[in-house]
């Protein structure tokens, strides 16, 4: 059941690399005209981003992926937390709005770093206690 887990990990944080890729696109549209893509952009981010962190999150401690690497999903989903924050300063703080993008870039790197690290752990082989039979008395 652990190896299916970690199937899903990987997945899932691929699925994260690539949700944030869309939202840096529908950010791009509506920079270069077309106002549409902004509402497209909050949405996408407040949803699809959003479950796409909190299942990364759920499916690293499912898969038993340790204790770095569900601290690093639990990072990426504090970041996505930060990042759904930061537009909100704008009006008061535009110098803190102004790290949008730049938490975007972290949660981009850090996505790839947990997704690369999921895929080697989906791929290992499975431990020697869940492939070996089981005594019975």
């Amino acid at each position: 059941m652990t190896r299916y887990l970690r199937y899903a990990y990987a997945v899932f944080a691929w699925l994260f690399v690539g949700t944030i890729l869309l939202q840096v696109f529908f950010a791009g549209m509506f920079i270069f005209g077309q106002e549409d893509f902004r509402s497209t952009h909050i949405f996408f981010g407040y949803l699809i981003v959003g479950l796409a962190a909190l299942l990364l999150l759920i499916s690293a401690a499912l898969a038993r992926a340790g204790r770095r690497q569900v601290g690093m999903a639990a990072l990426l989903f504090v970041l996505y937390i930060i990042q759904t924050s930061l537009p909100e300063a704008k009006a008061s703080y535009p110098f803190v709005a102004a790290l949008h993008p730049v938490n975007a870039l972290l949660l981009f790197g850090l996505g790839v770093v947990v997704a690369r690290q999921a895929t080697g752990l989906a791929r290992e082989t499975p431990a020697a206690t869940e492939s070996a039979p089981t005594e019975s008395s």
